[in-house]
């Protein structure tokens, strides 16, 4: 494990709101000033929220979907008032689809 991944979180660019609702909308980039990789993601509501990532805007929203029984899907679950940092391509698009509306903050960064 490299010595960056053993740091605190630091950011590297702007905090973005990614709203979430019954239908995913509109993918939001989140740009970091050097890219890293690393997102520092917040879900300030009280709901999961399936968390959808793509290069696009399009695909970020394609890939906001929940996993039923016997159907797999690409949402990554973010449970309520989670704080999550995980790891995507450099200035990845984000999405989310969840029972009612909520908020995720989503900061790009490094550590953990």
């Amino acid at each position: 494990m490299s010595n960056a991944s053993n740091i605190a979180f630091s950011p590297t660019g702007d905090t973005i709101l990614v709203p979430a609702a019954a239908t995913a909308p509109t993918g939001v980039q989140a740009v970091a000033a050097a890219g890293v990789g690393q997102y520092r993601i917040v879900n300030t509501g009280t709901i999961v929220v399936h968390l959808g990532v793509g290069a696009t805007a399009a695909t970020a929203t394609a890939n906001a979907v929940a996993a039923v029984a016997g159907t797999p899907a690409k949402g990554i679950i973010i449970m309520p008032g989670a704080i999550e940092i995980l790891r995507f391509a450099n200035d990845a698009f984000f999405s989310g689809v969840s029972a009612s509306a909520v908020s995720l903050y989503i900061t790009p960064g490094q550590g953990i």
